[in-house]
């Protein structure tokens, strides 16, 4: 078992720097070398040596941690680089500050989290709030994302079920794209987009897989990938970290070990993106026509990846997809949980 992620010898000499033609912030000069482990899982229990210094952990009732949390060994970005913005000529760059962190969700090597219990993944979404709220304390952070590959198509070569947070000082292109559309629909109609959209959706119930209290999935319009899903709430809200009241939460939890059961018989690899808003204590993102937190709408999209789509994911392509939505909402309904 060889682990990149975890043993790596790293270069100390990366930077953000952004392509003036698309916008995009780029890592450059992030280097690693990869080294063999001993064949040691070091998500499993036990080995709690082979990490970082655990951040924070959430017990099981006998006492043992359940879910815990600690810095990647290989960081994207660092909490202890100063920002340093400074230009080249017409470019501009700055140090890759922020925090990568991953959180090791299940004591099992094997479980996938489709088969975790529905208190099991409410542990996991308490740690996923717990680092969310923690991150966006710093104003240096402009965004925390946080994902989930799951199989080796979507990128994950350690089965362990993981995930990772990332707090970065720029907000990336796709969500500069997602928060510029739903400010433009918003500042047209006075209305969210995304309620709109799961309005629509579930007038017409072509695209619709699930629906409970507060939760409905569906198969986006355009979706990007085959079985591509999202879980919205039906009210609007624009933090996923505000994720409070027990009823709402549960109707989250059922909802999500529904639909990722009904993926994983279609697909054994995807990855789970949290979309939240990005952090409102950054002055500069805030607007004094009109609240981000009027517009934006939080929610979970679930892109299954093969092997055509693990080729061609960048946001910058266009993507070949060989089945409609529709057709993908109607496969979904026909699996049984």
């Amino acid at each position: 078992m060889t682990n990149s992620l975890l043993y790596p010898n790293i270069s100390t000499m990366a930077e953000l720097r952004k392509d003036p033609v698309s916008g995009d912030w780029v890592v450059s000069g992030y280097t690693s070398t990869r080294i063999s482990s001993t064949g040691e899982c070091p998500f499993c229990p036990g080995n709690e040596k082979l990490t970082p210094k655990t951040i924070r952990e959430i017990k099981a009732p006998d006492g043992v941690w359940a879910v815990r949390c600690f810095p990647a060994t290989s960081p994207i970005f660092v909490i202890e680089v100063a920002e340093q913005k400074r230009a080249e000529g017409l470019y501009d760059k700055m140090g890759n500050v922020g925090a990568h962190e991953i959180i090791v969700e299940h004591r099992s090597h094997t479980t996938t989290m489709s088969s975790f219990s529905e208190a099991e993944l409410s542990l996991v979404f308490d740690m996923y709030i717990d680092r969310i709220i923690d991150l966006k304390k710093d104003k240096r952070f402009k965004h925390v994302n946080i994902f989930k590959n799951h199989g080796e198509l979507a990128g994950s070569y350690i089965f362990h079920p993981h995930s990772h947070v990332l707090a970065t000082p720029t907000v990336p292109q796709r969500m500069n794209l997602e928060l510029a559309n739903a400010k433009r629909h918003y500042m047209q109609k006075e209305r969210c987009l995304f309620c709109d959209i799961l309005n629509q959706e579930i007038r017409q119930n072509k695209r619709v897989v699930t629906m409970n209290g507060n939760f409905i999935t569906l198969c986006p319009f355009a979706s990007k990938f085959p079985y591509e899903t999202w879980i919205l709430p039906r009210f609007h809200a624009a933090d996923f970290e505000n994720l409070r009241n027990g009823d709402v939460k549960h109707d989250l939890i059922t909802i999500m070990l529904d639909i990722l059961k009904r993926i994983e018989k279609l697909t054994n690899a995807y990855t789970i993106v949290i979309h939240t808003s990005p952090n409102l204590l950054v002055g500069s993102l805030n607007d004094v026509k009109v609240s981000l937190e009027d517009y934006y709408h939080w929610h979970i999209e679930i892109l299954p990846r093969d092997f055509r789509s693990s080729k061609y994911k960048r946001e910058d392509e266009f993507y070949v997809v060989s089945i409609t939505p529709e057709e993908a909402a109607t496969s979904l309904k026909m699996q049984k949980t």
